[in-house]
């Protein structure tokens, strides 16, 4: 009996070597293959989604900062910049269109009405820079008392006779 339970075993061990019982192995190997491969397409499509919807989202703050749709703030700014455009304009410089937005040739005007008045040339619309352009560096307006384009069309006012000059002294010896 020991020898029929010995070959037993041995034949049963024999056959699930050669294969007999891997079948149904393979078969759960196989299914729990493309289970995760499943897993794997459905990881790999919901990356990809998320991927596309944040080049969208970048995409549009990128959109957003080259045409200045920012709301209000934007809105204020811009019209700093055209008040800065027309004063640019008034004082000789070229900004391009007068179209409140700080594009290139804007910039490149602001930066040599800057070195023409000995400001650092930053390009940018600083507190100093509109103030000599004769702005509002509260509001960025042009301010009332800025010199119009339009020739006057009131006299002169009248001189007034000033006061001899004393001759210099030279210093003794």
């Amino acid at each position: 009996m020991k020898t029929i339970a010995t070959i037993a075993l041995a034949v049963a061990l024999g056959l699930a070597w050669v294969g007999v019982a891997i079948p149904a192995t393979a078969a759960e190997v196989k299914e729990e293959t493309k289970s995760k491969a499943e897993d794997v397409k459905d990881k790999l499509k919901s990356a990809g989604e998320k991927i596309k919807d944040k080049a969208v989202e970048v995409k549009d703050k990128v959109k957003e900062k080259v045409q200045g749709n920012k709301g209000n703030k934007e809105a204020a700014g811009s019209e700093r910049v055209r008040s800065a455009q027309e004063a640019l304009r008034d004082k000789g410089f070229d900004p391009g269109p007068i179209d409140g937005v700080m594009g290139p040739k804007t910039r490149a005007a602001v930066t040599n009405f800057q070195k023409k008045e000995g400001l650092k040339a930053t390009g940018r619309l600083d507190v100093a820079t509109m103030s000599r352009l004769g702005m509002d560096t509260t509001t960025g307006a042009a301010e009332p008392s800025a010199p119009s384009a339009s020739p006057t069309t009131s006299p002169p006012p009248a001189a007034t006779p000033s006061k001899p000059e004393a001759p210099k002294r030279q210093p003794s010896r």
